[in-house]
């Protein structure tokens, strides 16, 4: 109810005043999606005609790598697993905060050498457009001819031949039904690349939305030439799926790099919103390596850190009053109501480096899980 004499928040001029910082809520038990066998990563949500709460992440076993195609293949033992072996899942709640419940796997690695999509599916995010559902992901393959000009270990190397093949691809289904039950268009191309120009190794992280002039906006990560650090590019369509061109380089600066984007376009601000993971020790978005920052567009290509750029440490703040460091805070995502309002946060976390320590003896503290953090 907006009381007279006042302006609601929707209400109000284009401006940048979006807090997100302040929004956040504490969360419960009943706000973490956790399994006992697999790291779990990437969420994103969506509301169903079904009034039920859909999610699509990604997952993969705990354990080491046992398989016999690759001699090196223990450099995806534990949480380095992603790399290969990451596959979309999905879950279901009855509400956006959850719990959300396991159903089944929706995608996977091919297996088929002759595609670019052989291996690990990631990156996940669903997105309903012109009342037909997309799925985003990434996926990779194997180059044995890749090379670095660097001297590197052969592990490292090994790993750089799948990490650089990473590309951006896309499902679309007429309706949700269809998408969990695999009754979808599902083409060999990908829509995204590195054109190993501007671009550099990777297409990942992809974060897409519908702008005020109809046209599509894929922000997505990769890497600067040369100089080597992560950096976003922002590419524009007249259809979901594409084709896809880059139009510009978001936050170039390496005191500035970030990964894991968000997106959307709020209406009432009339300007685009991101948020995304910082990378970066230099203190210009953040005062914390990996907390959750909030940038900002008018028009979709030139790109600033928000007013209220801050959106949350690497914590969480617990309805006990308790407030639990974290390791990890990545992946985030802003699930809209049908008004486009932030109603919650979603992100992959860990309590302790998921990365070290024994993967045969994964323990609570840096097992992952994904939390929905309700914005009020």
């Amino acid at each position: 109810m907006v009381l007279a004499g006042t302006i609601s928040a929707r209400q109000l001029p284009a401006q940048d005043n979006l807090d997100l910082g302040k929004m956040i809520r504490a969360v419960d038990s009943s706000n973490i999606f956790q399994s006992p066998d697999y790291y779990q990563w990437c969420s994103s949500v969506i509301e169903g005609e079904d009034g039920m709460f859909h999610m699509f992440y990604s997952r993969w076993p705990h354990g080491r790598r046992t398989a016999a195609d690759d001699t090196l293949n223990y450099i995806f033992d534990g949480f380095s697993g992603w790399n290969k072996y990451s596959e979309i899942a999905y879950a279901i709640a009855d509400k956006p905060g959850g719990p959300y419940h396991y159903v089944k796997t929706i995608l996977k690695g091919t297996g088929d050498p002759t595609r670019w999509d052989r291996f690990t599916y990631h990156n996940p995010l669903i997105r309903k457009f012109n009342g037909e559902y997309y799925l985003y992901f990434i996926a990779n393959a194997f180059d044995s001819a890749f090379t670095v000009k660097k001297s590197v270990t052969p592990q490292s190397l090994q790993w750089l031949r799948y990490n650089c093949t990473q590309k951006i691809g896309v499902v679309r289904a007429k309706t949700l039904d269809g998408l969990i039950s695999g009754q979808f268009d599902h083409t060999p191309a990908y829509i995204m690349a590195p054109d190993n120009q501007r671009t550099y190794e990777v297409a990942t992280n992809p974060a897409v939305t519908q702008g005020p002039d109809g046209k599509y906006y894929l922000l997505y990560k990769s890497r600067m030439p040369e100089v080597g650090h992560m950096t976003f590019w922002m590419a524009v369509a007249d259809r979901p799926d594409g084709p896809f061109t880059t139009v510009s380089n978001v936050l170039a600066g390496a005191d500035l790099a970030c990964e894991d984007p968000t997106l959307w376009y709020d209406a009432g601000r009339k300007r685009f919103y991101a948020v995304a993971k910082y990378y970066s020790n230099a203190g210009k978005l953040a005062p914390q390596f990996g907390a959750l920052v909030l940038i900002t567009s008018i028009n979709g290509r030139d790109w600033q850190p928000a007013h209220h750029s801050l959106v949350s440490l690497r914590q969480l703040r617990c309805k006990n009053g308790q407030m639990i460091p974290l390791a990890r805070l990545e992946r985030p995502f802003i699930y809209l109501d049908e008004a486009g309002w932030p109603k919650a946060l979603f992100a992959a976390a860990a309590v302790d480096d998921p990365g070290k320590g024994d993967p045969e003896k994964v323990r609570p503290g840096n097992n992952t899980f994904i939390v929905q953090i309700p914005l009020q």
